[in-house]
């Protein structure tokens, strides 16, 4: 009787310990999966804030699109509502040259954080370089504006002047029969140097041509119009024949 009894009370024990054991392995496993999706949770929030940084890294501030939209459409004459930013590149410019489209720059290593954005402006793409705080808006120079031409009256009134003075005609003989407007590279450029550096230095301001009689002469003046150049290879100036 004793025996039967002794029996029964050890197999209850391994059956209990079998039962602790199996639910003890059951918690581990469950506990074990937990984790492993917890830490599956933490990696993918941990790669979208990533992604989140990296986009909002590349994105213009909206003041300084708005800054480059201005000067596209002071300088185009398009209404801002018609211009597009079509594209946005987060850039570092190895210096200044480099930043101000230089075509042939040193190799000194001076960065510049910021932007290159390309406008849509009628059936151009014109590309901006801008630095990150915006202080800084440098449109390509190799852009052709070509849709703002209008030259002051007070300039245009400077240059028949200069070319009334120059030739001897009389101011009616004088007309104004094109203006481009211009970015040059340098004052070299703008004074018609034939052999210039590579420095960019830029110029606002127009070519003009003036037909003084029977010839075309070429003027390049500055934005204010405190600079007006005349082509140096305007034959004889002071001798328009009748």
């Amino acid at each position: 009787m004793k025996s039967i009894s002794y029996l029964s009370i050890n197999i209850t024990r391994k059956f209990s310990t079998k039962l602790v054991l199996t639910l003890a392995l059951t918690s581990l496993l469950s506990s074990g999966l937990g984790l492993a999706s917890y830490d599956s949770a933490i990696a993918t929030s941990a790669t979208k804030v990533i992604q989140l940084a990296q986009s909002s890294q590349n994105r213009l501030p909206r003041y300084i699109a708005r800054a480059v939209l201005r000067d596209a459409s002071r300088r185009s004459g398009v209404v801002i509502s018609s211009l597009q930013i079509t594209q946005v590149t987060q850039k570092t410019f190895g210096n200044s040259c480099e930043f101000n489209f230089g075509e042939i720059c040193t190799k000194e290593y001076r960065p510049i954080q910021g932007w290159e954005v390309v406008v849509r402006v009628r059936n151009q793409s014109w590309t901006y370089h801008v630095n990150q705080s915006g202080s800084q808006i440098v449109l390509d120079p190799k852009i052709n504006v070509g849709g703002n031409n209008s030259l002051p009256r007070a300039i245009a009134n400077k240059i028949i002047n200069d070319a009334v003075r120059r030739s001897g005609v009389t101011r009616r003989e004088i007309e104004i029969t094109q203006v481009t407007r211009k970015t040059f590279g340098n004052p070299c450029e703008f004074n018609f140097g034939e052999i210039c550096t590579r420095e960019f230095n830029p110029i606002q301001g127009w070519e003009v041509v003036v037909r003084v009689r029977n010839q075309s002469w070429t003027y390049h003046v500055n934005q204010s119009g405190s600079q007006i150049v005349l082509d140096p290879q305007v034959v004889n100036p002071g001798l328009i024949t009748p």
